[in-house]
């Protein structure tokens, strides 16, 4: 009796001990440097809705049944021919804006909750997105995707043309220092 106990404690102890995280990165988190310097397209763009085709799941740790359609605003990084893109997400009606300091180092609070990346995007609101080539322009899809560094700032909600964020990805795609 004492014995099943002793276990029944052990196990308590070790359950409250150790936190569960749902997600794990293996090794260190890359700086928000490194994440503008390894995105191969980076643009500002505005949530237009849901995309007519179903999510193509681009990536395991993503996928979605449903597509985000988005306007592109501008291009900061790369090349892209038209003016609109999509990919795996979900329209939502509330904000999910950044709450660290610029520059970001972390994912918004809609990636702290269990598959490493913030699949949920206001309708109408803007957006800077760190893209990266995912295959093919599979299921209506663009062929880009922001859900390639987990715990990353790739797609973050800002606050229009004159938002921190995009003036510091900006000041460091042109090669300029931080004031």
């Amino acid at each position: 009796m004492a014995s099943r106990s002793i276990r029944a404690a052990t196990v308590g102890i070790l359950a409250i001990g150790a936190p569960a995280f749902p997600c794990s990165v293996a090794g260190p988190l890359r700086t928000p440097q490194v994440l503008v310097e390894r995105a191969a397209l980076v643009v500002h763009a505005r949530v237009e809705g849901v995309a007519d085709v179903a999510g193509a799941s681009e990536s395991a740790e993503a996928e979605s049944p449903t597509r985000v359609r988005f306007r592109v605003l501008r291009i900061l990084k790369g090349s892209f021919d038209g003016d609109e893109l999509s990919f795996d997400g979900q329209v939502v009606a509330e904000d999910d804006w950044n709450d660290r300091p610029v520059p970001y180092d972390f994912v918004r609070p809609g990636g702290r909750r269990g598959n490493c990346f913030a699949r949920d995007y206001k309708q109408g609101a803007e957006y800077l997105l760190l893209l990266d080539e995912v295959g093919s322009e599979t299921a209506g899809g663009s062929g880009w995707s922001p859900y390639w560094a987990a715990l990353g700032p790739t797609n973050e909600q800002i606050a229009g043309s004159g938002d921190p964020w995009l003036a510091w990805v900006a000041r460091q795609i042109e090669g300029k220092p931080d004031p």
